[in-house]
């Protein structure tokens, strides 16, 4: 199952299934939309063979003239044991998948986006990573790390009264 992030307001969900059907089968397709029918801009899609998820993670992708977000869903009880970490100043070279990477040397890394704006697709210089261990004290205790050149911050994010509102400060 995925996520599929950042779509076009006009995209529907026969637009989404076509487009990812040259990565596999899909099973289902659906387009979250709020008591209007207006579309959230997210979907979630189903392959029947779960390999075609790879193929889909490994490219950029632009549908309906976007730049669109496919991500691996992670199961509700993996999300809520996830121990998720705020990265703050990344080089605009640094992609989800090469954040990943970075941080599977501390273990293993369920989900790594890195926020892009929706305009122009560009990185904000900034994301998350999740880890599967609960435990990511080791990793707050490097301090600052280096990734692509650059010296990035690492911190547990805060979230008040289910408002995305994130503590900054490192926690070093």
């Amino acid at each position: 199952k995925m996520f599929i992030g950042g779509l076009n307001w006009d995209t529907t969900d026969e637009t989404l299934r076509n487009y990812f059907s040259q990565f596999g089968k899909v099973d289902a397709c659906t387009i979250m939309r709020d008591a209007a029918g207006r579309s959230r801009c997210f979907a979630f899609l189903t392959f029947e063979d779960p390999a075609s998820v790879n193929a889909v993670m490994v490219r950029e992708h632009v549908l309906d003239g976007k730049i669109i977000d496919p991500k691996r869903a992670i199961p509700r009880q993996e999300h809520q044991r996830a121990t998720k970490l705020f990265i703050g100043g990344l080089a605009g070279s640094v992609t989800s998948e090469s954040m990943r990477e970075f941080f599977s040397q501390f273990g293993k890394v369920i989900d790594s986006t890195v926020m892009l704006d929706r305009e122009t697709g560009r990185s904000k210089g900034f994301g998350f990573v999740s880890f599967e261990d609960a435990d990511v004290t080791p990793i707050l205790g490097f301090g600052k790390l280096e990734i692509d050149g650059k010296m990035v911050r690492s911190c547990l994010p805060s979230f008040t009264h289910g408002m995305a509102r994130l503590n900054l400060v490192a926690l070093d």
